[in-house]
This record gives structure tokens, sequence and C-alpha cells, in this order.
């Protein structure tokens, strides 16, 4: 059954008189127009409103599309006759519906699809990061920090030593050094002075192991046959034989001029003892001079008073000790060690070195003495003392230097360094155990953390160790040494 379509057609400028119905109709009441045949032309009776059927072809494009509702134009009342009020009914057309939305997205046609780039970017980024780690390979290293085993011990013992000892002996040696210190004052007089050159000689005994005695006043003359003399009797210890070789005996002593004046004040000369003269040991026991001779002065020279030269005695006195401690403790070898308090100190009164009518030079020589012990000798000797039992141990004390010193009670305050010392030390020993570094570094090498983690607990002076690769993907340590830093943290600051 053909669907029921009601269309309106609104015709170009005519009026509803002149349509012609072509329809068969049989009710319009009730404000419905009932189906018509199409081609079927019924005419309407005078005076009434003519409707016509659109032929098939419109109808059929109509179908195709959409239903269009018939508008039916209105008439004006007084054109219009009863029956046709009463079979036509105008009504209003309805709204149009409304054009379909745009869609918010597109369909994709069916042409060639662009190529993703993804996985262009993760093959980039791959690349990329084989070749950082190639690079970072070439710079592996590693740092291998080492807490070696440590104890602390209390010391307080007394100890002997000398100055040439036998094997496993104490043994200790001493460091000598000269200065001279200076101030200019105003003069406060004049007067005739007469003064005598002094200085240091260190006599020789190479010709026999038997030691030589000579008395106080001996005269040594130098080549320019100026003649001087020991301030002091001495013994020349004899010569002896260290690793297959001749050392000849040696000690220091003071000497003064013959004869006042500035003649006698010279450099470092060789000297002769006059005494020997024609004896074998005129050539085998002889003097070298340490210091320069100086201090001979004959003639009128301008002074000061007493008072102001002893102030100015103990202000150059200071400043001495101070130069003499400073410079000696810089001549100490790195494997000995030095203790301040065992500094003995010989100072000679100070004096007018030159004078001149605007000013006068005071000068004030001094001499320091330091005793020395190498550190492994005087290590074991502590340990023998204070921990008997792990003297086989490679151990050094690490606070050597800082443990108190002091000679025995006594002993004078310039001991005589050419016989056996007695001193004591004080305080707590730090005992630390000691590794052979370059051979723990060497069986290190090549290995991963974990393998280099059971060489390291396999040495028993190791009480904690840490290792840190680079790069940090990194946890092997490398073959080549000179990428490895092993260090030891006590010797960290």
């Amino acid at each position: 059954m053909k669907k029921k379509i009601v269309q309106d057609v609104i015709p170009p400028k005519k009026s509803i008189r002149n349509i012609e119905l072509d329809y068969k109709t049989k009710n319009v009441s009730e404000n419905k127009i009932e189906e018509v045949t199409p081609k079927e032309v019924v005419k309407p009776k005078s005076g009434t409103r003519s409707i016509r059927r659109i032929d098939d072809s419109f109808e059929k494009r109509l179908s195709e599309n959409q239903e269009a509702p018939m508008v039916i134009e209105a008439v004006p009342p007084r054109q219009m006759t009863d029956s046709v009020r009463e079979t036509a009914t105008v009504s209003t057309p309805p709204t149009p519906p409304a054009p379909p939305k745009t869609p918010l997205y597109t369909y994709e046609y069916d042409g060639p699809k662009k190529r993703s780039k993804k996985l262009m970017y993760i093959s980039l980024g791959v690349l990329v990061l084989v070749i950082a780690f190639g690079i970072s390979a070439m710079f592996k290293s590693a740092t291998i920090k080492i807490t070696p085993k440590q104890e602390t011990e209390t010391l307080n013992a007394t100890f002997s030593a000398k100055k040439d000892p036998i094997k496993n002996e104490l043994g200790f040696q001493v460091v000598t050094i000269t200065k001279d210190v200076e101030k200019t004052t105003v003069p406060t007089g004049e007067e005739k002075i007469e003064k005598k050159a002094t200085g240091k000689v260190i006599l020789y005994n190479n010709y026999s192991t038997t030691p030589q005695k000579l008395l106080v006043n001996t005269r040594l003359e130098t080549p320019e046959r100026l003649i001087f003399r020991l301030q002091t009797a001495v013994t020349i210890p004899g010569k002896t034989t260290k690793d297959g070789k001749s050392v000849a005996g040696s000690v220091e002593v003071s000497v003064i001029a013959d004869s006042v004046g500035t003649n006698y004040n010279i450099g470092l000369k060789d000297f002769t003892i006059v005494g020997f003269k024609g004896d074998p040991k005129y050539n085998t026991v002889y003097g070298r001079s340490k210091t320069p001779m100086t201090g001979g002065f004959s003639g009128v020279q301008k002074t000061v008073g007493k008072d102001a030269l002893e102030k100015i005695d103990k202000e150059l006195e200071v400043s001495l000790k101070e130069e003499l401690s400073k410079n000696i403790t810089s001549q100490i070898p790195a494997n000995f060690v030095l203790y301040k308090d065992s500094l003995s100190y010989n100072l000679e009164p100070s004096a007018i070195s030159d004078s001149s009518a605007t000013g006068v030079v005071i000068k004030k020589r001094g001499e320091a003495n330091a005793v020395i012990f190498d550190k492994g000798i005087l290590t074991r000797n502590i340990l023998s003392k204070i921990a008997p039992a792990i003297t086989d141990n490679v151990i050094i004390i690490s606070n050597l230097d800082s443990i108190n010193f002091s000679y025995a009670t006594g002993t004078p305050a310039n001991p005589d360094l050419n016989k056996p010392i007695n001193f004591t030390l004080k305080g707590d020993a730090k005992l630390v155990w000691s590794y052979d570094e370059n051979k723990l570094k060497s069986e290190l090498l090549g290995l991963s953390k974990k393998n280099a983690m059971t060489i390291i607990s396999s040495y028993k002076s190791i009480n904690e160790a840490w290792i840190e690769t680079r790069p940090f993907w990194n946890q092997t340590i490398p073959k080549d040494p000179k990428k490895v830093t092993l260090t030891n943290t006590l010797n960290q600051p």
C-alpha cells in the first residue's frame, strides 16, 4: 500500500480559483485530506477553492529525498464560499527540520597512509644510548677507600738511646744549626774595645779506632798561619766502619782567636793541630770550620749602656730561639721524628758587631742541637713496652710526633750528645695496622666489586673498605692501574 503523503505546493503567482483538482475527493472534513487518485480531476463547484495533485514525477522526487508538507495558501474570507470553508482547512506550515550539524570529526579517506615517525624516534634514541654507553666505557675508573685496623694504647715509659747503636738498639742522631740575629740601636757613648774572634770547628779522628783526647787551649792553625785555641777539653771518637767503609770519628768544639783584631774574622777554613807536627796524626786528626770566625776587633767603638744592652740581649734571645727552632725543624728527614723539647741551645752573649756615628749594630749568635729518632726503630721500641704481643705485625704510631718528650731526671739542659741519653715518652699512642698498598691494588685489578671485597676481607689489617666505580652502570674495577685510586681514609684531612 502506498504511503499517504500530504504535499503542499505553492503555485507561483496563481490564485486558488485557477487550480484544477486532479484527485477524487471522498470527504474533506475535520481538517483532513483523504487519499486521491492521480490524474483524476474533479471540477469543483463554482466559487470554491481548487486543489490539484502534483504529478508522479514530483512525488517520486520528494519521496526519494523526504516528505514535504503541504502548504495551502490562505484565501481571503471574502473570496471563499461556504462550501470551500467547509471542505478546505488552512493550516500553518510546520517548521522545516534543522539541517544536520557538522560532525566534530572527519573520516579518513582511503588514500596512502603516512609512515609513523614513532619507530624512527625510538631507533634514534636507542642509537644515542648505545653511543653514550660506548663512550662512557672508555672512561671507566674506580676509587677504593681503605680504613685500616687501629687501637689506642697508653704510653708512659723511659727509653735509652745511643749515638752509635749496635743492632736492635735504639739510636739517635744530632742535627745542629747556627744562626745570627742583630738589632741596630742609637749609641750612647764610646770606648776602646779589644775582642777576639770566635767560631765553631769540627774535629775529625781518622787515625785509629782509639779516641783522641785534646786539652783546653790546644792550638789549631789555618793555612794562613792564624792560630785559634780550643775553649774546652774534648775527646774525638775513634774511626768506625759502616757498610764496609771507614768513617772518621768527629766532635764539634768552640774556638777563639789567639789574638785580638779584625784579622781573625775569617770564613770557613781547614785546621791542623800544631802539637801533632811530625806525627802521623798530623794529617789524620784535623779540623774544619763549621761557622765563620767573627767578632774580632781592636780600637775605639761606639757603645750603648749596660742596661740597654741587657734589654736588647733578652729580645734577641727570644727571636734567636724561634728562628733556630723553625730552621732546624724544616731540615728533619721524613722518616725521622723530632721532639721540640729535645732541642738544646748554646747562645753567645750579645755584642757590638759594628758601629757608626748614627747607630750601633748589636749581634747575638746561637746554636741549636736537636735529637732525632728513626720512626720505625722508635715505634718497635715503644711497642715492645706497651704491646709486646703484636710486635710481629706491621704497625705504625700515627701520632708519634705529638707524644710528650722529656729528658730523664738529672739530665742537664744541654746534655752531652756524645753519650747515651735517657728520655721519657708519655701520652696515648694510636696504633694503626699497615698493609702493602701496591700489592693490594694489583690483586684487585679487573675484579668485580663483589670479588674485590672478598680479597680485601682476607687482609686482617683492614677494618673497612668502600669501592666506587664509574660510570654508575660499571660494576668492575678497571684493569689499568692508572684508572684505579686506592686511598687510606686515615690520611685524608
